[in-house]
């Protein structure tokens, strides 16, 4: 009974330190960022699931477009310079209010699982104070993998526009999976990605193409761009694309 009771509270503390220590890291991020941003930038999102930080930047036109939604890899912050936080400043002279989040991080081995994002997206989505107008999702990296297995038939509102950004899967035959679910999309897609990229991402560039044209998807695009994603002019020539790509469908 003694062996028993031992071995069920060490299975529990596997479980939930886990999960302790993710919510401490992401928490530990945003007092990082905290040090570095505005004060009225953040804004916390909660209910009895989840409790997240947002960083929000109005738009700064008299007509408003919409929001961009941005989510960055799961390794890296929602003001990381790597692209993002370019983006998050430039759009908002272009009448888009900009909203970065972490990715949630899930303490279990199902690391590809989209569930815990949408649980997130939907407590954003439906809180009283988010803009409305035109909604376009852009991700990063693990996180764009994500963002393509979600059920946006269950979501609070639909993405008029969904922004790949380096998307990829670690695992191989998984990367192999994502290409055959980025070329089914039914929302209008922007694939961006970059010579020096990760090379699971170079690998499934021609399968995304090849599997948008058997699903006769008209709304996929992929553009690849030279330059580190670090350098000010691959990031110029990125808000170019996704300002042209926005342009193209009316948003």
């Amino acid at each position: 009974m003694y062996r028993f009771c031992v071995y069920t509270a060490l299975l529990l503390l596997l479980i939930y330190l886990p999960s302790s220590q993710l919510q401490a890291n992401e928490q530990q991020t945003i007092a990082d960022l905290q040090r570095q941003l505005p004060e009225w930038e953040f804004k916390q999102i909660s209910n009895e699931q989840d409790t997240f930080t947002i960083i929000h930047r109005p738009a700064m036109t008299a007509f408003e477009k919409g929001t961009l939604i941005l989510i960055p890899d799961a390794s890296l912050h929602p003001a990381t310079p790597r692209q993002l936080n370019f983006l998050r400043q430039a759009f908002n002279d272009l009448g888009w209010h900009t909203i970065a989040l972490m990715p949630p991080s899930s303490p279990t081995n199902e690391q590809n699982s989209s569930e815990p994002l949408q649980q997130r997206l939907n407590l954003l989505l439906s809180d009283s104070e988010m803009p409305s107008g035109h909604l376009v999702v852009l991700a990063q990296g693990s996180s764009a993998s994500l963002l393509t297995q979600l059920d946006w038939l269950d979501m609070t509102r639909q993405a008029d526009a969904l922004i790949l950004l380096s998307s990829y899967e670690a695992d191989p035959a998984i990367n192999r999976e994502l290409a055959q679910r980025i070329g089914a999309l039914t929302i209008p897609t922007l694939d961006i990605a970059h010579h020096q990229d990760h090379p699971h991402i170079q690998q499934t560039l021609i399968q995304r193409q090849q599997w948008s044209r058997k699903n006769a998807n008209l709304l996929y695009r992929q553009r690849l761009l030279s330059g580190h994603a670090e350098l000010e002019t691959t990031q110029q020539l990125m808000y170019k694309e996704v300002y042209g790509w926005l342009s193209y469908l009316g948003l």
